[in-house]
């Protein structure tokens, strides 16, 4: 490889040439094989691009490169510097494979950085689509380099898939980020963290368990590198912990934690029914939207879920901060909460019946007036086994005759 100035364009240049004045015919393949690979990934952005070559594969020459993956490691350790150089292999060879192509020889070497990108080059051992080998058996028993080849590789290099540069990249991404060269047959895996599921993966000794393309390669990366979900449970108990020292904004910002998660569990029976009904109570009423889908959300949670049984004590606890809610609506006027939390709490009651709830929403109905007892016996019309647990109170001639004549219709039926 020499440096040399280009003169149709007048810029520096590689030029790649054989020694040998009559090169052996072996030495002319492998440069052939260059200059064929190179036509056809032709403009792609991360084939080194070939600007002229000799008629006889004697010689080719192509931009002169910046630097290799070998000579900026360093730089490599940062995240966002190797998640670009993989992206640029896994893009070149998907073009190469889709054509029948295979590297067979990808190292920090080989890679080098180009116009601000990064780009695979010496293609010289390359394995041209099946059909097309020039002379069978000259391959050998060994080809690519020790430490970063596919351990198939020294054995039948002919046979060889995507899976076999695939593990090529897998020993790039290892030495990048432990620094250490690999050595053939030996694990060498990254530190804990993403890359190195990725790692373990890709360079399986068994070509059949790594990815088995470019596609499933980049897949499993972008699995490995997903974010993990934060726990919002932490947050929503020291948001209840800062609200029942009176910060309201805390309150707000633990509904809409708790509006976030409407699957969570325990953050609506655990976490949201244990914040003081008042202060709840004033946060619902200043986002209607917001009362809807927590009071909504909640409804949904009335039988547990796959991982979450309903006890009797939740229940109750439930049924009484809702009744919480709806006082407080009551003695604020505040009609469309009042009616949003009565179905819930009405939901909850009729499924679970726990009388120590009941003791303090019966005398509740009992004292409703005016508009608050018309709201809440059209939710009581609407769940008649919850209004079955106060059947009694229809014959109470102190209660309002809404509420009254709302559970003696639910008794009758």
């Amino acid at each position: 490889m020499f440096e040399a100035i280009h003169k149709p364009t007048g810029t520096k240049v590689a030029l790649k040439k054989l020694h040998n004045k009559y090169p052996a015919e072996r030495q002319v393949a492998r440069m052939r094989r260059e200059i064929e690979i190179g036509e056809v990934l032709n403009g792609h952005p991360h084939a080194m691009p070939i600007l002229d070559y000799g008629a006889g594969h004697t010689w080719f020459v192509m931009p002169w490169a910046q630097a290799t993956a070998a000579q900026r490691r360093e730089a490599l350790r940062e995240p966002a510097e190797l998640r670009a150089l993989v992206d640029a292999l896994a893009s070149v060879l998907a073009a190469a494979h889709e054509h029948g192509w295979l590297h067979r020889d990808i190292k920090p070497s080989n890679i080098l950085s180009f116009d601000g990108r990064w780009t695979l080059a010496d293609w010289g051992i390359v394995r041209r689509p099946r059909g097309q080998t020039t002379k069978v058996g000259r391959t050998g028993l060994y080809i690519g380099t020790e430490g970063f080849a596919a351990p198939e590789l020294s054995g039948t290099p002919h046979e060889a898939t995507a899976s076999s540069d695939i593990y090529s990249i897998g020993r790039v991404i290892a030495w990048a980020l432990t620094g250490k060269m690999p050595e053939t047959n030996l694990p060498l895996l990254p530190p804990p963290g993403p890359w190195r599921g990725v790692v373990r993966a890709a360079t399986h000794q068994d070509p059949q368990r790594r990815p088995q393309t470019v596609h499933d390669l980049l897949a499993l990366i972008d699995r490995e590198h997903a974010a993990v979900p934060e726990d919002p449970f932490p947050r929503a108990q020291t948001l209840l912990e800062a609200a029942r020292t009176g910060d309201a904004a805390a309150a707000d910002t633990l509904l809409t934690l708790v509006g976030d998660h409407p699957e969570d569990y325990e953050l609506h029976v655990g976490v949201l029914t244990r914040l003081d009904t008042q202060q709840a109570g004033a946060a619902l009423g200043r986002h209607a939207a917001q009362a809807h889908r927590l009071l909504h959300a909640l409804a949904e949670h009335v039988d547990g879920n796959d991982t979450h049984i309903v006890q009797f004590g939740d229940a109750a606890g439930v049924v009484i901060w809702l009744h919480g809610i709806c006082a407080h609506a009551a003695s604020h006027r505040d009609w469309n909460l009042l009616e949003e939390a009565a179905h819930t709490m009405c939901t909850w009651d009729g499924a679970w019946d726990q009388w120590n709830a009941q003791d303090k929403i019966g005398p509740w109905l009992r004292a409703l007036k005016s508009e608050a007892a018309s709201v809440v016996a059209a939710v009581l019309r609407d769940h008649p086994e919850s209004a079955q647990h106060f059947s009694h109170i229809g014959d109470d001639h102190t209660a309002d005759p809404r509420i009254r004549q709302a559970v003696r219709t639910s008794a009758a039926d």
